[in-house]
This record gives C-alpha cells, sequence and structure tokens, in this order.
C-alpha cells in the first residue's frame, strides 16, 4: 500500500504542479488581448481493487479548458463590425460637415458682397470702380467652388489609398488566420492549443473590423471565414487576396476584387459597401454615397449661377455698347457636356446637355442599355426611370441615341448604340464646381444696360407698366433686325370689350409683329419678350428702343433680381436656400451618424462584457486560486513524504 500511496501523492503534485501553472500563466497574460481564462480539468484515476475493496489511486489531469463561449464571441464580432463602420463613417462626415460650413460661409458672404456691388453698378453703371468691384466678387465666388471641389477630390483620393491600404491590411489577416488553421489542426492533434485558438480569435475580430464577416467551424477545428456571409475570404488553410482595380466606368472610383488562391487569374469583384460593412464599407459609403453626390450638389449651384448670369449677361451691352459675353464659363461647353458621361465601352462616347437649370436635382445616374431599351437609375436614392426604344432619338444616317430628359433637366447624346447590358454613369453636375470660372477681363464688359429698353408715353391714361427683355427666338422665329428698331406697341379695342396690342416695326409694317393678348402677362415675338403688368387704357402707346453704352442700368436690376429669385429646385429654392440645404443635410447625416455610432459602441462593450464575464482573468479570483493549488501542493508533498517514511519502516524490519 505505501507504493500506492506514493503514486497518488505524487499525481496530486503533478495536478497542483498543472493547476499553478495555469493559474500563473492566466495572470501572466491579464493584459494579452484577445486571451481567454483557463482552467485545468482533474478526474480521478482508475481505481485499485483490493481485500474485496476499491481504493482509489489518485488523479489526473484530462485537459487544460479555454473559457470560451462561441455564441458571445459572435455577438462581439457582429457588433465589433457594426461599432467600426459606424464611428468610422461618423469621423469621416465630421470631417465634411466641418469643410462645408466653412465653404457655405465663405460663400454666403461673397454672394453678399456681389450683390452689394451690383446695386453699387444699379446706382452709377458708368462708374468702372463699382464694375471690378463686381467682378473681384465674382472670382471670389468661383474660388470658393474651385477650391471645395479640389478638397474633395483630393478626399476622394485619400479614401482610395485608404481602401487599397485597407485592402493588403485584409490580405495579411486572412493569410494569417489560414496559417493558424494550419498550426491549429496540427497541434489538435496532441491535445487544445488554446493560445493559438485565441491568437486566431485575435485575427478575426481585427477582420471584423474591416469588414463584415462570418465564420463557421470545421470538426477538423479549422474555421472557414465567409464576407458578408458569400463570397469566402478564409477556407482551411487557403486564404483569399483582396486587391484594388480600377473601377469601371469611372477608373478612378476604385473596385474590391477577390483573388482565388487556387487561380489567381479568377478574381471576383466585391459590390456595394452594405456587402462589405465595417471600416471598409464605411469608406466606400462615404466615397460613393456621400462625396460624389455632395460634389453634385454644389456643382448644381454653381451651373445654376453661370447659367442665370450668363443668361442676364446675353441680354444687355456693355460699357463698349457690344452684346453681352458670357459672364461665367458657358455651361454646355463641349468638354463639359463630355465630362458627365463616363462609359465601360470604349468605342461608345458621349455628352450630356443641361437643358434646365431648374429642373436639375444634383443626383447622379447609372444608364444601363439592354435590348434596345434604357434604365436610369438614382445612384443615392435608387430611383429608375424606364426609358424604351421608342423614346429615344435617331437621325438617321446617324447613329446618335438622344435621350431627352426634361423632367431632369438634362439630354444625353451617345455617339452609338451601345452592347446589351453595357453600363454608363450620368454625372450632370458633379464637374460643375470644377468648371465655373469668370469669362469676363474687365468691368468695362459687364452688360449692365439693357440691350433694349421701354418707354411709356406720356399721354398714357391707364396704368399698364411694360418690361422688356432680349430671349432665345422659338423657332420658327428669329431675332428682331436692329433696322426695325424702334418698334411701336399700341393699346387697341379687341372688338370683344377689351383690349389688345400690336406691336409694329418703326415702319408700321403689317402684318404687325404681335397682335393680341398676352399669355400669362408675357408676349413673346421674335427674340422680344414683352412682360405687360397693371391695366392699360385704350390708345395707350410705348416704344421698345435699342439701348446703347450705358444708357441705362435695365439689365443691372436684372442680375440684382438674382439674389432673392427662385429658379432652383423647381422655384422653390434660391441660391442661398439650395446652399444651406446641402449644409443642412450634411449636418443632419452627422448627427444621425454620431447616434448611430453611439448606440453601436454601447451594444459592443455590452457583448464585450458579457464575453469578459467568462474569458476575462480576475486577478482575485486567481489569486485566491494561487494560494489553493499552493495548499494542495503542500499537502500532496506531505503524503509523498509519508508514503517514503512508510516505505524506510518497513525496510528496516528485521
Amino acid at each position: 500500500m505505501a507504493v500506492d500511496i506514493y503514486q497518488t501523492g505524487v499525481s496530486g503534485l503533478l495536478a497542483a504542479q498543472g493547476q499553478l501553472a495555469t493559474t500563473g500563466h492566466n495572470i501572466a497574460n491579464v493584459n494579452t488581448e484577445g486571451f481567454s481564462r483557463q482552467r485545468v480539468e482533474q478526474m480521478t484515476t482508475i481505481q485499485m481493487y483490493s481485500g474485496g475493496q476499491f481504493y482509489g489511486t489518485g488523479t489526473r489531469v484530462t485537459d487544460v479548458t479555454r473559457m470560451y463561449q462561441e455564441y458571445a464571441f459572435k455577438d462581439v464580432l457582429i457588433n465589433n463590425t457594426e461599432k467600426a463602420g459606424a464611428e468610422a463613417l461618423y469621423n469621416q462626415l465630421s470631417f465634411l460637415d466641418q469643410s462645408l460650413a466653412g465653404v457655405n460661409e465663405g460663400l454666403a458672404s461673397s454672394l453678399d458682397d456681389m450683390y452689394q456691388a451690383i446695386n453699387a453698378v444699379v446706382d452709377n453703371p458708368g462708374n468702372l470702380g463699382n464694375r471690378d468691384l463686381m467682378l473681384a466678387n465674382a472670382k471670389d465666388i468661383t474660388n470658393h467652388f474651385n477650391e471645395y471641389y479640389s478638397a474633395l477630390e483630393q478626399e476622394t483620393t485619400i479614401k482610395n489609398r485608404d481602401i487599397e491600404s485597407r485592402a493588403d491590411h485584409v490580405t495579411s489577416l486572412t493569410s494569417g488566420i489560414a496559417e493558424l488553421n494550419q498550426q491549429i489542426l496540427n497541434a489538435g492533434l496532441n491535445g487544445s492549443p488554446n493560445d493559438l485558438l485565441d491568437q486566431r480569435d485575435r485575427l478575426i475580430q481585427e477582420l471584423g473590423q474591416e469588414v463584415k464577416i462570418t465564420t463557421l467551424k470545421d470538426k477538423d477545428g479549422m474555421i472557414s471565414v465567409m464576407l458578408g456571409g458569400r463570397e469566402p475570404l478564409v477556407s482551411g488553410n487557403q486564404a483569399y487576396a483582396m486587391e484594388v482595380r480600377p473601377g469601371s466606368p469611372d477608373s478612378q472610383q476604385t473596385e474590391l476584387y477577390l483573388s482565388n488562391p487556387n487561380n489567381p487569374e479568377h478574381a471576383t469583384r466585391v459590390k456595394g459597401s452594405q456587402a462589405l460593412g465595417g471600416e471598409m464599407g464605411a469608406l466606400f459609403h462615404y466615397r460613393d454615397q456621400i462625396l460624389g453626390p455632395n460634389l453634385s450638389d454644389m456643382g448644381k449651384v454653381a451651373i445654376a449661377i453661370a447659367d442665370a448670369f450668363n443668361e442676364v449677361q446675353k441680354q444687355g451691352v456693355d460699357l463698349n455698347g457690344e452684346v453681352g459675353k458670357n459672364f461665367f464659363t458657358d455651361i454646355n461647353d463641349p468638354a463639359a457636356q463630355a465630362n458627365r458621361f463616363l462609359g465601360s465601352n470604349p468605342n461608345i462616347s458621349g455628352a450630356v446637355e443641361i437643358t434646365d437649370t431648374g429642373k436639375l436635382t444634383g443626383g447622379e445616374y447609372t444608364l444601363k442599355y439592354h435590348g434596345g431599351d434604357y434604365m436610369l437609375t438614382d445612384i443615392t436614392s435608387g430611383e429608375t426611370f424606364a426609358i424604351n426604344a421608342a423614346d429615344v432619338a435617331n437621325t438617321p444616317p446617324s447613329t446618335e441615341q438622344t435621350i431627352n430628359r426634361p423632367d431632369l433637366g438634362i439630354s444625353i447624346t451617345l455617339s452609338d448604340v451601345p452592347n446589351s447590358n453595357d453600363e454608363m454613369q450620368i454625372r450632370p453636375t458633379r464637374q460643375g464646381g470644377n468648371d465655373l470660372k469668370v469669362e469676363l477681363n474687365t468691368g468695362d464688359q459687364i452688360a449692365a444696360s439693357g440691350s433694349i429698353m421701354v418707354d411709356a408715353n406720356k399721354d398714357n391714361t391707364g396704368t399698364g407698366k411694360v418690361g422688356v427683355q432680349v430671349v432665345e427666338p422659338t423657332p420658327p422665329a428669329t431675332a428682331i433686325p436692329e433696322a426695325d428698331y424702334p418698334l411701336t406697341v399700341k393699346v387697341e379695342d379687341d372688338g370683344a370689350g377689351g383690349v389688345k396690342y400690336v406691336v409694329t416695326d418703326k415702319n408700321g409694317t403689317l402684318p404687325a409683329l404681335f397682335d393680341g393678348q398676352p399669355t400669362d402677362g408675357s408676349i413673346t415675338f421674335g427674340d422680344v419678350q414683352m412682360n405687360v403688368q397693371g391695366t392699360p387704357a385704350e390708345f395707350d402707346q410705348f416704344v421698345i428702343k435699342q439701348a446703347k453704352g450705358s444708357g441705362n442700368n435695365s439689365n443691372a436690376l436684372n442680375f440684382a433680381d438674382l439674389q432673392n429669385k427662385k429658379w432652383l429646385d423647381n422655384g422653390k429654392s434660391t441660391v442661398t436656400d439650395s446652399l444651406n440645404k446641402t449644409a443642412v443635410e450634411i449636418g443632419g447625416l452627422t448627427r444621425n451618424q454620431r447616434v448611430k455610432a453611439e448606440a453601436a459602441g454601447a451594444a459592443y462593450n455590452q457583448s464585450y462584457d458579457r464575453m469578459l464575464s467568462t474569458s476575462g482573468v480576475n486577478l482575485d479570483e486567481e489569486a485566491a486560486n494561487l494560494l489553493r493549488y499552493q495548499q494542495s501542493y503542500m499537502a500532496s508533498a506531505r503524503v509523498v513524504t509519508v508514503a517514503s517514511e512508510t516505505m524506510n519502516t518497513l525496510l528496516q524490519i528485521r
């Protein structure tokens, strides 16, 4: 029995030694990220039968258990992805919100200064100083738009680099997980490699910060990792590489691909930030759904400013008596139209013409062709516009395809019929902030004077007032020749108890240029639009004549009217309103994202604390275990001593 007592004591020593070693390992790794507490599992050894009784023979260590709950870890993994993505997007939106607030403030100040300068020109149209100041303020406005566009373009480039860097990091993480899978498989033949399992979980958590993943555990201990539950990232000991390639149709809008380790030439495109999740998904969402549309919103305002000022400018004459030239760059310059179209087919070029700035939404669209029909999709809202083949204009023998969308204020022209499933991007306003430039060189080129003006006869008895402006003549009408001026407007009896307007040239040539009633208070003949207010009396007369040089300030008044004119967003917004709307939208997105980030952080902390309650190291508990296992070790050592002394006593008997 002494030998049996000795073996029992030794087994207790070895078990206590293992307990002490494991406890020490827990304490040593209390600050090791991702470490899971370990516990020694014991059970009795095989009992011995002697003298009709069973006697215990000691204990043995069966396993070193990793204190780990898979469901708790997966909960942490999910919340960690949400937290990382929400916080990353909030940080990016905060930057944009601050940038836009600064630009908006600068633009508002420059616009106010320019309208003050315009009012000065109205008061004294012949003063060159006032004109130069108006031009200088206009250049300040263009600088604000140009600088904002450059800043966001640079931000896009930075995000592309960040995406590429993160793709490389994801590849290194998947490689590390695959390598640990193999090591765990090899080590698992001899026991449970707890520390290797912790290392793998730590890499999986880090990968979960980058992208949204799901994991599947194999019976051999390996873990397969799926991107968004669909595309494989890790399969056993094989890792898929994530790489960045130029986008299509926009090469600057880089895209992600997953490369098969067994066939590197075959790669799968990863589309959409929703599928990605995490910080990588936040980057794509910010670049594609925030930066691009925000540039288009600001570009819409820039295009509207250029169009409105150009329209007013060409209605007047400058100090040199010349018809007004474009104040800003032509919004439908051929290069600008071409830059609004991006196609995946190199054989198909295109152009996008702005037909109505008031109808522009600031949206960006995807145009797809299939079976003769087109589908136009708003990238941000997802709203679709079906375009049947019958609605596409063709002018044989030309192969051009023209798609008119008056409801969106644009017309799209393609050089040829696309191939089926060709994809194109339509960006009507993204370049607007960059294209905005002042075309005038000196203040005397500002067309402050109207090219035509109207005088009422001093003997008029009615209250009618007439205003005139030059407009684009509607075909087949043509511009009124200069030789026909001055024009005479007479108010005559219409034969039905009312009055009508009769407009003739200076020679009174018949038929009259116009003979009838106004439509919605407006009369148009040739390139002249006459606006009528009040109640004229029969026999009242007006004279429309051409103005020269700085003869009047009627066109400067038209410039001043632009400050409060609502022509954006279908006549609902002024320029200032539209700028404020864009700033408010970004501010609202930023505040909402902050709430989401805080909620995601709280959910993560709860799940992390729940996981730590099982797998975390408690120093107080471990200190108590040290004392307990130390006493166990000392007691087992005493058993060995007793067994040894008993054996010596037996050996000394003679």
